[in-house]
């Protein structure tokens, strides 16, 4: 990650708002309750999703000592559109943005632009590379998705390769380039849009025929290992059945033993001092001790698989009840609704509401936790392919190839669809081509005058004292309807208007 996006603090999302604490009925606490209302209905309608930023705000970084910058809120970027539970690894996603003047291309791992971003663009000529980062010049062009990292990082790499290629290549490419006035050479060269197209288009396709070789590899692999696991596991059942019936006197852990003293005090005998002698019994206690270490690794190995397949099976004892799938998915469903109303909490709850949602939340996760770990073992059990299993192969065999690229997950979302056509008949055929919606919370936002939003406010002020107080929404809308406008108090005429109020001198101050 660079690191001026890792330094990158933002402030913590405000504190949800209750009003559990303030008891509605009193008078005095009437007005009080108004204000902490107004001011609720006044954050949440505040639009904070409808400015998209691309460019890292500079005050998000360390300022110099004894200089104070207050650390701005998360901005609203591209990673809220795309990824908005923030669950994409580094290299899953790919940003790219375009120049809105040269059509210059920037790539990034990062949903926001750095100063450090401006290094992939060469220089081919004057105001062919800008100083710094504009926001009003730099804007979202489209946003490749992969199912892995590791392609992702592929495709990143191939994708400036190429760029570098197409900008400083061109001689070789296009020799018509020669015959066009500096200017527009260095303007057609900083044209980046369609060649990017046909660029991700040729990674995607060279991915394509990549990733088949490495499934093949890795199926290749596949089956050796299961050959080999067979294989060995088969020898290793005999030995450890052949020393637990203690047929054969080759077999017995005790007697290999036994010979092997034996010979080692033959080896020190004076009688057997002579080069034969020593070498004839040195192949024999070789020969007892490689007998002895197999058959010991055999019961060792056998018995720690017996064990394991009783621990999953154990493990999996839940998994295999009736109705265990349904009761994950109802425990999965409980949870998500859960963390939905601990993240958009009801003003109206109080404390202890939530905290018993806590409390709820904690349990379902635990339960769900421990039925998928359930199912998890359940699946070892049956498949037999766990580590114990597999400790037998060789380092060769034990080391994982990588992941096989593959197209299936793959999405390219455009800010505009028409640049998927400069690659027209060129895209794979797995490849999902979709709009990215940038505008989408604006349209979904009311823009309100000043007056509109205030007869708003003051109506959805009243909804929610009224369902403090006890009354329901029906009610309040049935008493705005039927209230009729109280009467305006009589004006005065003549020049009584220009007199004051008398007040009664009998009435207590206090009254």
């Amino acid at each position: 990650m660079p690191r001026s996006l890792a330094r990158l603090r933002y402030r913590p999302p405000p504190v949800p708002i209750n009003f559990s604490r303030i008891d509605a009925t009193r008078p005095h606490l009437e007005a009080l309750l108004e204000r902490r209302v107004a001011a609720y209905v006044v954050r949440q309608s505040n639009p904070r999703h409808v400015k998209l930023q691309v460019v890292v705000n500079p005050k998000a970084k360390p300022q110099p000592t004894a200089q104070f910058v207050p650390a701005p809120l998360k901005p609203y970027t591209l990673r809220d559109v795309v990824d908005p539970e923030g669950k994409a690894r580094h290299g899953e996603i790919i940003y790219v943005f375009r120049n809105i003047k040269s059509n210059q291309i920037i790539y990034s791992l990062q949903e926001l632009l750095d100063n450090h971003h401006l290094e992939q663009l060469p220089f081919i000529g004057k105001h062919s590379k800008p100083p710094v980062l504009r926001p009003d010049e730099w804007i979202p062009h489209c946003v490749v998705t992969f199912p892995t990292p590791e392609q992702g990082h592929n495709a990143f790499r191939k994708l400036r390769e190429f760029r570098k290629l197409h900008e400083l290549a061109w001689d070789k490419t296009d020799p018509e380039y020669k015959n066009l006035p500096l200017k527009q050479r260095i303007r057609k060269i900083m044209d980046q849009r369609a060649n990017m197209s046909a660029d991700l288009a040729e990674v995607l396709r060279i991915q394509e025929v990549h990733g088949a070789k490495m499934t093949e590899a890795q199926e290749a692999q596949q089956q050796k290992a299961t050959d080999f696991l067979d294989k060995r596991w088969q020898q290793i059942d005999i030995l450890a059945n052949a020393a637990a019936a203690k047929e054969k006197e080759a077999d017995n852990v005790k007697w290999l033993e036994h010979q092997v003293r034996s010979l080692d005090m033959k080896l020190r005998m004076k009688h057997n001092q002579n080069e034969a002698d020593q070498k004839r019994l040195q192949a024999a206690k070789q020969s007892n001790e490689t007998r002895l270490r197999k058959v010991q690794y055999a019961q060792r190995k056998a018995e720690q698989f017996k064990n394991f397949q009783e621990d999953l099976a154990r493990q999996a004892a839940p998994a295999k009840e009736e109705g265990a799938e349904a009761k994950l998915a109802d425990l999965k469903a409980r949870a998500r609704a859960l963390q939905d109303a601990l993240e958009n909490p009801d003003p109206t709850r109080s404390a202890e509401d939530l905290d018993i949602d806590r409390d709820l939340l904690a349990q379902n996760e635990s339960e769900m936790i421990a039925l998928e770990q359930a199912f998890e073992a359940k699946a070892l059990a049956e498949s037999r392919d766990h580590y114990i299993a597999r400790s037998v192969l060789p380092r060769v065999l034990k080391k994982a190839l990588p992941t096989p690229f593959s197209l299936q997950g793959v999405n390219v979302q455009w800010a505009d669809m028409q640049d998927a056509l400069y690659a027209s008949g060129q895209w794979p055929e797995l490849i999902e081509h979709e709009t990215l919606a940038l505008n989408k919370v604006r349209g979904e936002t009311a823009l309100l005058s000043s007056e509109e939003f205030e007869i708003e406010k003051n109506n959805e002020v009243g909804r929610i004292i009224h369902a403090l107080q006890g009354n329901d929404d029906a009610s309040y809308q049935s008493s705005l309807r039927l209230s009729e406008p109280e009467p305006e108090p009589e004006q005065k005429k003549g020049a009584l208007k220009y007199l004051p109020e008398i007040r009664n001198p009998f009435r207590s101050a206090t009254a």
